[in-house]
């Protein structure tokens, strides 16, 4: 077993995660990094009523260029340890101030620290689409070398959705590279069927040949770079509901053809976790990395226990109130996003300056034709001690942005908040009312086992990404 790091799944940015990692550290590194696609899954909240336009973490592939954009990709072109700088450079030059610019320096940043992790006999494949792979394409050859290019993978898939002006899109693709350009690289090789021509027994000598179950003669021969799988359908038992979801049996295949058992499996962008139950399930040690620390626990509920496996240490989230307070004190912003993702149904706002103190969003799943208003607007502190001045705040918020409700997140209890005031009147669906401002302490929640529902009282709410039922024990319904 790889130790100290192996077998553990983190909440963070993968590049401060990564950056404790020793040097030729792990076997496989598989990502399937948000693509600058330009789509955006927060389009439940477009008939809430708000006034703001929310926006969520951390789903969206949209990228801008701001400031933050500005700021990375000067030190980057500086640094010329690094093998993109000059791409950077000269991608500055070709499309400056733009999104694909700002999407480009931060995969650059991060895939720069995955080559110094990953092993001399390693692997990596970067999956992503032809929104961004030619791109993406130039910054992997300087970084892992055009010589160790192995492969340009097509994963092809059947889904919905034509279009009258160009081709149906349906793939994508996967880059596949070795550390080693000597071929010292794991590589299982992998058979697929082959079908004769017309379906005919060729009777060669020295091939074997077979018959499917419609009679069809075929031979074994080494895997192509065009892959046909099914996506995750919405009828599909793998389906969690997750926007990016991919199959497990495309991860599975790259897992076995370019790693060994007992091998060190990274995903510096797990979601969901595809990769993280892909490796367990076949005798891989795993890390994962995300920035949604409820993405992480769906990995362990939904992953990992189904299986029988050990659900993994999760590192970077408070276990108790000393290590709650820990973190508000040491990283607010991590610190918010985590105490939004203990409530199901609730998401984060990206935006951590100038967000009015508006800090996440959540939205009612069936609502009367007469209610305008379905939206909450969260509001999160991490001081200790009365925070009646942030009720206050809160209270304005949800008149100020046409909300229905908010709930003020903090990390003591509130016990005066009963003598709290507000002016908002109950929210009444059906034969239940709730009220319209609630509180939710992080000390209640230790104190009540970790259910968040003994808390506050919600009507059911959608899922905030695609729309559908928000269940308490299900955090993604298809």
């Amino acid at each position: 077993m790889n130790t100290p790091f192996a077998n553990t799944l983190y909440y963070g940015d993968c590049l401060d995660i990564m950056t404790d990692f020793p040097n030729s550290y792990i076997d496989l590194i598989c990502l399937d990094p948000p693509f600058n696609s330009n789509e955006k899954y927060n389009k439940v909240f477009k008939n809430s009523g708000l006034v703001i336009d929310p926006q969520i973490k951390a789903f969206d592939d949209v990228w801008l260029w701001d400031n933050t954009s500005a700021e990375r990709v000067k030190p980057i072109k500086n640094a010329i340890a690094n093998p993109a700088s000059k791409v950077i450079a000269a991608f500055e030059g070709f499309i400056p101030q733009s999104k694909m610019l700002s999407y480009t320096s931060y995969m650059a940043e991060r895939l720069f620290m995955m080559h110094r992790i990953l092993k001399d006999t390693g692997s990596i494949y970067l999956h992503c689409d032809p929104y961004a792979s030619h791109y993406l394409k130039l910054v992997m050859d300087a970084i892992f070398g055009e010589k160790n290019f192995r492969n340009e993978i097509v994963w092809s898939y059947r889904s919905g959705g034509v279009s009258k002006n160009w081709f149906g899109r349906k793939h994508d693709i996967l880059f596949f590279y070795s550390k080693d350009h000597r071929n010292r690289h794991t590589f299982n090789v992998q058979k697929e069927r082959s079908y004769n021509r017309n379906f005919k027994p060729y009777r060669f000598q020295g091939i074997t040949e077979f018959q499917d179950a419609q009679g069809r003669w075929y031979t074994m021969a080494s895997m192509r770079d065009v892959w046909e799988i099914d996506m995750v359908g919405r009828t599909s038992k793998e389906r969690l509901g997750y926007p990016t979801q991919k199959p497990l049996a495309l991860y599975e295949r790259i897992i076995k053809a370019s790693s060994n058992p007992g091998d060190l499996v990274l995903d510096p962008f797990a979601g969901c976790g595809t990769t993280i139950e892909a490796a367990a399930k076949n005798g891989r040690d795993v890390i994962g990395i995300d920035i949604l620390p409820f993405a992480l626990r769906l990995i362990n509920r939904y992953r990992l226990a189904p299986n029988g496996i050990t659900p993994l240490p999760i590192k970077g989230v408070p276990v108790d109130m000393d290590t709650a307070r820990q973190l508000a004190k040491t990283s607010p912003f991590k610190f918010q996003d985590w105490a939004i993702s203990l409530i199901d149904g609730l998401a984060s706002n990206p935006q951590k300056v100038g967000d009015d103190g508006i800090d996440g969003f959540g939205v009612f799943l069936n609502t009367p034709d007469n209610m305008d208003r379905k939206a909450i607007i969260v509001q999160v502190t991490g001081a200790s001690g009365s925070q009646k001045a942030k009720f206050d705040r809160l209270h304005a918020n949800i008149r100020n942005e046409n909300a229905a409700m908010g709930i003020l997140i903090t990390l003591d209890a509130q016990p005066a908040q009963r003598n709290w005031k507000h002016t908002l009147a109950p929210i009444r669906m059906g034969e239940t009312t709730y009220a319209p401002l609630q509180c939710f302490s992080i000390a209640e929640y230790y104190r009540d086992k970790e259910r968040w529902d003994r808390i506050l009282t919600l009507p059911p709410l959608a899922n905030p990404w695609t729309g559908k039922h928000m269940q308490q024990k299900i955090l993604f319904e298809a």
